[in-house]
């Protein structure tokens, strides 16, 4: 009886998604047919002496139910659903998310195959276009890769593709020399506009601005380096548990990424510093860009410092969290509470942010508005 009790509580019991089916309105049936196509893990049987068994359900079905049928209410599909469940971080049958991460690799491995053919055929003949001069005239529909060149001009373009080319190829070493009495080359000044990383240069906290733009050479060059260790189909067959890692380390970057894009905007204003465009992809990006961002997670994985360990992800991303909530509360009280409406501006909190002496007066000024003083 006590090893029963002692399971029991890492399990949920059949009271608990009783309570579960009857708060959300889900029937038996339903929760069986789910776990028939894979929506839902198996339940435990255990035996009870001379009580004969009780069931046993993995912890975080209630939630998984609950997820479940508001994925169906938004599109009735098991498909879709088993992906979302999946993208949410909830267990569920290989069949919603291993074969599409298969199909990705291989479609991505062709294309990746075939550009090395393409770059030497284009440089046989010297007075014709590169690759990526042709790559420039392509229309494109790409759903995210039309948003990041449209801010480019027609000079700019092939500077953009042939970083892009080099990357994907495995050869990327480094941006081009900056001409005499510039401080970029065309090429680096190119993807810096096309991702919309330039405001990061005037984004000043305690001081200092982030070392994104400084980082830009050691990201492509990690990139093209993952890129040369194996093929991405073959990133799809890991062990599901280091697959599920990598889908974990993706979702917390992008919640990571959309925290800092609503603090930054509302501090900062509309270009957020320097990440307008990465909250762009993670709000409105198609379920293959999610798909693709797995596997070039696990090849990153495999070069040594490309990427924070997963630990360290995740530590950010709960950090984001409590800052969002941080920073919603502020805007809260200086809207509702008349004692907190100029302390807690955009203006104020633009100001406090400058350096550690700013932010002590800041917090004093807080205080006394806190007290009515």
């Amino acid at each position: 009886m006590a090893d029963l009790e002692a399971e029991s509580r890492q399990w949920e019991t059949q009271d608990q998604v009783d309570a579960c089916l009857q708060e959300t309105g889900v029937t038996p049936d339903q929760v069986n047919r789910w776990r028939r196509e894979g929506l839902l893990p198996p339940v435990k049987q255990v035996a009870e002496a001379y009580r004969g068994s009780v069931v046993l359900y993995p912890s975080g079905t209630c939630a998984q139910i609950k997820a479940a049928q508001s994925l169906f209410l938004r599109k009735n599909r098991v498909d879709y659903v088993g992906l979302h469940l999946w993208r949410q971080g909830f267990a569920v049958a290989e069949r919603h998310w291993r074969p599409r991460l298969k199909r990705l690799g291989e479609w991505a491995d062709r294309t990746l195959k075939i550009l090395p053919w393409m770059v030497a055929r284009s440089d046989r003949d010297e007075d014709a276009e590169t690759l990526a001069d042709k790559a420039a005239h392509f229309p494109l529909d790409n759903f995210v890769f039309s948003r990041i060149v449209r801010r480019l001009d027609s000079s700019e373009l092939p500077m953009l593709f042939r970083v892009l080319i080099e990357t994907a190829t495995r050869t990327f070493e480094s941006f081009e020399t900056p001409v005499t009495g510039d401080t970029r080359s065309g090429d680096e000044t190119a993807i810096i506009k096309a991702f919309d990383l330039g405001e990061s240069e005037r984004l000043n906290i305690m001081g200092n601005s982030p070392q994104w733009l400084e980082e830009l050479p050691s990201v492509l060059q990690n990139l093209s380096s993952a890129l040369a260790l194996g093929t991405l189909a073959s990133a799809a067959d890991a062990p599901a548990t280091e697959i599920a890692q990598a889908r974990s380390d993706a979702a917390n970057v992008l919640e990571l990424v959309l925290a800092l894009f609503e603090v930054f905007q509302w501090v900062f204003g509309d270009k957020a510093g320097g990440i307008r465009l990465s909250a762009w992809i993670a709000r409105k990006a198609p379920d293959g860009f999610g798909d693709g961002i797995v596997l070039v997670m696990l090849r990153l994985r495999i070069v040594p410092g490309a990427i924070l360990s997963s630990e360290e992800i995740a530590a950010m991303a709960m950090e984001s969290r409590k800052m969002l909530c941080d920073v919603r509360e502020i805007q809260r009280l200086g809207r509702d509470d008349h004692r907190f409406k100029i302390v807690f501006s955009k203006k104020e909190i633009r100001a406090a942010l400058r350096d550690p002496i700013s932010v002590k007066r800041w917090i004093s000024a807080v205080e006394k508005a806190r007290n009515g003083l």
